[in-house]
């Protein structure tokens, strides 16, 4: 007889997914990871528990009533077991009273400790566990409360319970629904709401056994405490970077679904005959789907905290955001998700809620104020097409409610809770968006897979003319892997494999998909069916395919340059304190370190401070000062008597309600929104996003959104005048313009008063008052507008001064367009304003690069006229964008960095980072007693970027008073370092700290180093010109090919060995025991293209791996000679003749150290080469002097050391080469040679052993030993035997995130002063020989230009 077939019991992580699926989880819970940990599987109910829980469930169910307390009695006293530790007497005690609602909130029952004693008087809190509420059958923990005024619901009361006596849990239930609540103070909200009503049946195992699991008697009292309830919840608590990141790319899908199917409806309008979208541009397009994006982010934001009516059953049943995403679930159960693609209720809807949030709603039964706002303006995007199907925004909503994390089996798909996201993060979210761009397609285009959030999109046709250049599907798989290795797409073999041709029923299906996505198109999806695997998924599951003709969005490649990491709260919030501190302390830190002396300033000196984003980005920082100076307002209103500020600082410390949710918490910032705060960005699109983010922290249900048009500007904070003598006096240099223009202009003296005028007018905005919100925003808005025309004219005319700043980019000379733009002025102001129109659209597009921001000019004194009456703002704050100094033209245009560099930067040369004119430009705006406090990558301090920025401000007299030089960036997503600088134009009195990376030091030089003894920069030294190298440059990995392919074409023809050579690498220098190449390469040198094709095998591989890519460049000579390098190092092959040997160091390393390798090979352009073969040489560049000197003159490339030969060879005065040194270099070389083979490790890996701490291995310690022989032979050479004497102090000492075996750090501090001192010592020396006159400078000046890395910036950050 056959036995019955069983399904196999589901496994522990299917038992988790099943029971979460049917529980309804808001906020942080307990996460899949945890409970596969704590729970492999839930604890069991043996057969006579089920047994009796069916018929105590039946009975119940009998008369939900009367049975409401029996069951409610069996579920906690018998089945969890709680017995003799459920109290339902005698709770009094527990009892709060809430007075602004005239409620009062009592328990119904309570789980007590298991020896806690109960006296006659009740129940003391200290002995609870757990407090619960009981509602009336019928009515939901969730729902709001009948016949109270009150809205909060049982579960909203229950926290309030919890918080008031630091009970963390909670359980709410009428018998039916049992809300689990979770409650910490300070943090959000957690529910977790179980269904009792079918629990009997077998379908609800899992969730009966989970709530068992979770609330039984043995979970509270009988496990080790971090396996108890709240310390799981405690370890559960999502990471708020990984749902960020999550979310991040979830909405860039959804954008990116919605902009499709807006072409898609444009495509169908067009088709009928009617115009479409066709003077909408694609760009347009996209800030529309961004704009409902945000919108929907919004609403939901404010359903979930109660600042729109979400518990009204009309708005719930008609409008609300948040029902919507599971009605429209609910309509694919009940039919499909392809039956949504026929209809559009859901995006009406949408339209509908829209308006209702700008303009209100007065219905009898709903009665909702108009927030207005520029985000929500109907007339805004009056373009949006009314037929997006309901499929589209099903996965629009998805995406903003739900967030897929984890991977593998701990993958799990999480209800999203508002409560639960910082503003910031939010921001940061929609921050994502900025660097894509929408367009047109103009043939088939498909979306590629990749790292989500990275991936390409591509042309098809570029696709089948990829495969059709080679032979085999592996060979597609190489070139895709090749060409799409920035985004993340794969490796060759992953992809061949993706590549792999299908049949049957599989090919049938994928035909299926590509049919729906193609209209039909049968030739089409024939076409795209050989790349089907690597074609990425939609949110709706299909793939990414667009028409031409049709919209589509990807990375725009001018703006993706300055990435955006995750900027965790925390961060921004310690820079806004830095920043803020000193303004709301007199005296405070800038007086004295001593804070029992500081003295709180008063609520009007805070309201009258003025602080500035000038890079806002979507607000973080703006957010930050605005939660920090409302604290400060609150406090000092309450030392001035106000007894609201009073009785909230007395209740505030028990955190009962969310503080963002306090009316005086929320008056207070937008008090400070609208007095305090300012904000620039050269992106429309985040100026809306830095709104939406002030807005969320302010918002008030009863009032409009705070009026912020007049703080928060679009335009280029870099590009505008930052004081009235420059347009007063026709020049950016004030004082040439004096000397340039003969009489002072006529119109010149109403400036002046014109400015004082519409100052005023600005500062009534911020103090209009009305009974109608609706009727003061009119007012504000109005005011506003009569200013921008009375400041029009002045902008006119500084529009011109910058314009002929621009063109004289182009064409060079200090002062060629001023005059004309002073005669164009004055034709303007007498009327004649056509020519200067023309002009001065001319002058400031010049050189604008196709797709960059149309360049609009920030004239700080005339668009925040109120601030520059005191001189400027008070403080500036932010995370400017970083840009690498080579990369300003390409993204900008040549005559904007030449602007950058002669105005703002004052002339001095280089290749600063953009960040550094951002510096400049702070405190150019700056009043006299300003603050600035931004984060920035850490090559702020470093190199030409320092020179500009942190030398030049610290000249002008502002003082860095506290600094971090580098630390990780707090981010899983972002490898990098960062550095953070707070710097006052007020001096420091001498009680004040200055503090650096935490600690007390006398004082912070520009490189965010203590100050030293020796003070200014190196010199490049003329006796160290011509030794140092960078490698050749090759722009084309097809020069290169495998030992073994080289060895082949050798032997098919011996002349190849002309050409090629082995081509090495920093990375194989690094990383191979043998410091040998591992690739080898055609190096065709200086021969002309017939010369090349003398050796036809090496030119084919050139032809068809080189060209391709070089004639796409927008250099000419790599288009015309794309055969040779791009740089070949013609200096260096001829200063390496006749040598056998050189000393070679990777430029990118974090162990810095170098290694003696043969010449008759091609260095790569990340090797520094040393053109000596003499081991002394070795023994100083692996000395621990030298390496310190790299450190204070390198910048940095991640956490790596970024090494400049002329910046630290050139200017290193080097010692005597003596003879026991040399013998040290070649006993160096030798033992190291023979440790690394053996161990069969490379520089980097043996120094790590070298570095390690628990490593005494004695072929290590030996080579230790050998480095503090260097070291103190070194500093004998320099004649430093005071400083070997007492010892050099060598341990493992921290150098940056890594730990090195070197010498200590006051030893680091004296050496790198002494080298500094020898350096100014030998240049003087060179100068009075006349080495440095002006042809020296030009010829040492050549050198160095020779000697820099080529693409040397590092990575991009914000």
């Amino acid at each position: 007889m056959k036995r019955p077939y069983k399904h196999a019991a589901p496994d522990g992580v299917q038992q988790h997914r099943n029971w979460l699926s049917l529980v309804e989880v808001s906020g942080p819970f307990l996460s899949l990871p945890v409970l596969r940990a704590t729970w492999p599987t839930l604890d069991p109910l043996d057969k006579k528990v089920r047994e009796r829980l069916r018929v105590e469930h039946a009975t119940w169910q009998d008369d939900v009533s009367e049975g409401q307390q029996a069951w409610i009695r069996y579920i906690l006293g018998d089945l969890l077991g709680w017995g003799e530790l459920l109290h339902e007497d005698r709770l009094g005690p527990l009892a709060v009273h809430v007075a602004e609602h005239d409620t009062d909130i009592v328990p119904s029952f309570v789980l007590v400790e298991p020896d806690a004693a109960v006296s006659d008087l009740g129940v003391k809190p200290d002995a609870v566990r757990l407090l619960g509420m009981v509602c009336p059958p019928g009515a939901q923990p969730t729902a709001r409360v009948a016949g109270s005024a009150w809205s909060a619901t049982t579960v909203d009361r229950l926290a309030h319970l919890c918080r008031h006596h630091n009970i963390e849990l909670g359980l709410a239930t009428d018998g039916r629904w049992w809300a689990m609540v979770w409650a910490p103070r300070g943090g959000v909200t957690t529910t977790a709401v179980f269904d009792a009503v079918a629990w009997p049946e077998a379908a609800e195992r899992d969730v009966v056994r989970a709530f068992y699991s979770l609330l039984n008697r043995q979970r509270f009292f009988g496990v080790p405490e971090n396996e108890r309830l709240v310390p799981l919840l405690r370890t559960s608590l999502d990471s708020q970077e990984e749902i960020t990141e999550a979310l991040g790319v979830q909405v860039r899908q959804a954008v990116e679904l919605l902009v499709t199917a807006i072409g898609r409806a444009d495509v169908r309008d067009r088709e009928r005959g009617e115009p479409g979208l066709r003077d909408v541009t694609a760009h347009d397009v996209y800030r529309g789907a961004v704009a409902v994006m945000m919108r929907i982010v919004f609403l939901l934001f404010a359903e979930e905290r109660r600042l729109l009516p979400s518990d009204n059953d009309l708005y719930t049943a008609a409008y609300s955001a948040g029902r919507l995403c599971d009605e429209l679930e609910q309509r694919v159960i009940d039919g499909s998700e392809e039956d949504l693609e026929h209809t559009n209720h859901a995006w009406l809807r949408l339209i509908a809620l829209f308006n209702a949030v700008y303009h209100g709603i007065d219905h009898p039964r709903l009665v909702m104020h108009g927030h207005d706002g520029s985000l929500f303006d109907p007339d805004e995007h009056a373009w949006l097409p009314e037929s997006i199907d309901d499929r589209t925004v099903l996965h629009m909503l998805r995406s903003v409610q739900y967030v897929v994390i984890g991977s593998g089996r701990s993958r799990e798909r999480r209800r999203l809770s508002f409560r639960t996201l910082d503003v910031e993060q939010i921001g940061y979210v929609y921050e994502g968006l900025l660097s894509y761009e929408g367009f047109r397609a103009g043939d088939v285009v498909v979306g590629l897979i990749g790292k989500e959030g990275q991936e390409d999109e591509v042309p098809l046709a570029d696709l089948e003319l990829l495969r059709s250049s080679t032979s085999d599907i592996p060979g597609l798989a190489a070139a895709l892997a090749d060409r799409h290795k920035d985004s993340r797409i794969g490796s060759a073999t992953a992809l061949a494999k993706k590549l792999a041709p299908v049949d049957g029923v599989e090919r049938e299906e994928i035909r299926k998909k590509l049919l729906a996505v193609t209209g039909g198109d049968y030739p089409l999806a024939e076409r795209l069916l050989p790349f089907v695997g690597v074609i990425r998924l939609d949110l709706r599951g299909l793939p990414t395919v667009i028409l031409p003709g049709a919209l589509f969005v990807t990375e725009s490649p001018l703006r993706k340059n300055t990435g955006t990491h995750y900027t965790p709260r925390f961060l921004a919030e310690e820079v806004v304190e830095g920043s803020l501190e000193p303004l709301v302390y007199s005296p405070g830190p800038l007086q004295t370190a001593d804070k029992a002396e500081w003295r709180p300033r008063s609520s009007a000196e805070v309201l009258s401070l003025k602080v500035a984003d000038i890079a806002m980005g979507s607000a973080a920082f703006l957010v930050a000062a605005a939660r920090y100076l409302a604290r400060h307002l609150i406090d000092a209103w309450s030392r001035e008597g106000d007894e609201r500020a009073r009785a909230f600082l007395e209740r505030a410390h028990d955190h009962r309600v969310g503080i963002d949710e306090e009316p005086l918490v929320i008056e207070a910032r937008r008090q400070v929104i609208e007095h305090c705060l300012y904000g620039v960005d050269i992106n429309p699109m985040a100026v809306e996003m830095a709104k939406l983010s002030l807005w969320l922290v302010s918002m008030d249900p009863q009032r409009p959104f705070t009026f912020l048009d007049d703080r928060l500007v679009a335009g280029d904070s870099l590009l505008g005048i930052t004081s009235l003598d420059q347009l007063e006096y026709m020049h950016l240099d004030p004082k040439r313009g004096r000397e340039l223009h003969e009489d002072l202009f006529g119109w010149a003296a109403s400036v002046g008063p014109l400015v004082h005028e519409v100052a005023d007018q600005r500062r009534q905005i911020s103090a209009v008052s009305h009974d109608d919100p609706a009727v003061a925003l009119v007012i504000k808005r109005n005011l506003l507008g009569a200013v921008q025309a009375q400041t029009e004219r002045l902008r006119f005319l500084s529009d011109l001064v910058v314009g002929a700043a621009l063109a004289a980019g182009r064409t060079g000379g200090r002062d060629g367009f001023y005059p004309e733009a002073a005669r164009l002025a004055n034709m303007a102001m007498a009327g004649h304003t056509h020519d200067a129109g023309e002009t001065r659209m001319r002058w400031l597009a010049t050189d604008l690069v196709t797709g960059a921001f149309a360049r609009e000019t920030v004239h700080w004194p005339l668009v925040f006229p109120e601030v520059f009456e005191r001189e400027g703002f008070d403080a500036v704050i932010g995370n400017p964008p970083f840009l690498g100094g080579s990369k300003i033209s390409g993204a900008f245009g040549h005559a904007y960095r030449e602007m950058l560099v002669n105005v703002i930067g004052d002339g001095v040369r280089g290749i600063a980072d953009l960040i550094a004119y951002f510096v400049l430009r702070a405190h150019d705006v700056l009043n006299p007693g300003g603050q600035m406090g931004i984060i920035a990558t850490n090559t702020l301090a470093q190199g030409d970027t320092r020179e500009v920025a942190l030398d030049s401000v610290t000249r002008e007299g502002a003082v860095i008073r506290r600094a971090i030089k580098s630390r990780p960036w707090p981010s899983k997503s972002a490898v990098l370092e960062f550095c953070a600088v707070w710097t006052s134009r007020m001096p420091l009195e001498n009680r004040a700290n200055y503090v650096l990376d935490g600690g007390i030091v006398p004082g912070i030089r520009p490189s965010l180093d203590p100050v030293s003894r020796v003070a200014g920069n190196a010199h490049r030294l003329s006796t160290n010109a011509g030794r140092s190298f960078i490698g050749s440059y090759l722009l084309g990995l097809g020069f290169t090919m495998s030992p073994e392919m080289a060895g082949l074409l050798i032997e098919k023809d011996s002349r190849n060995s002309d050409v090629l050579f082995p081509y090495i690498t920093g990375h194989d220098l690094n990383s191979r025991p043998d410091c040998s190449a591992s690739r080898w390469v055609i190096n065709f040198a200086n021969r002309n293209a017939e010369q090349a094709k003398a050796y036809p095998d090496c030119f084919e591989q050139v032809l068809r791996a080189v060209k391709p890519d070089r004639a796409e460049s927008p250099d000419r000579r790599l288009r015309e000679v794309w055969w040779q390098f791009k740089r070949p190092a013609p200096d260096l092959q001829r200063a390496i003749v006749g040598l056998d040997h050189v000393i070679a160091i990777t430029l990118v390393s974090k162990v810095v150290m170098p290694a003696i390798i043969p010449t008759g090979q091609v260095f790569a352009h990340k090797l520094a080469v040393f053109a000596t073969d003499d081991p002394a040489l070795l023994a100083v560049l692996s000395g621990s002097p030298h390496y310190w000197w790299a450190v204070s003159r390198s910048s940095t490339m991640k956490a790596d050391l970024n090494y400049s030969p002329s910046d630290v060879f050139e200017t290193l005065p080097l010692p005597m080469l003596t003879p026991v040194l040399r013998n040290l270099g070649n006993r160096l070389d030798r033992r190291r040679r023979e440790v690394m083979l053996a161990r069969n490790a490379g520089l980097t890996a043996t120094y790590n052993l070298v570095f390690d701490s628990t490593n005494n291995d004695d072929d290590v310690a030996e080579l230790r030993r050998i480095h503090e022989d260097i070291d103190v032979a070194v500093c004998e050479a320099y004649g430093w035997h005071d400083l070997v004497k007492p010892g050099l102090d060598h341990g493992f000492h921290k150098s940056g995130p890594y730990t090195r075996y070197t010498v200590g750090p006051a030893v680091q501090r004296e050496m790198v002063d002494r080298l500094l001192e020898l350096n100014h010592q030998r240049y003087a020396e060179e100068v009075a020989q006349g080495l440095h006159d002006k042809k020296g400078r030009k010829a040492a000046k050549s050198k160095a230009s020779k000697s820099e890395p080529e693409n040397s910036d590092q990575e991009t950050m914000f």
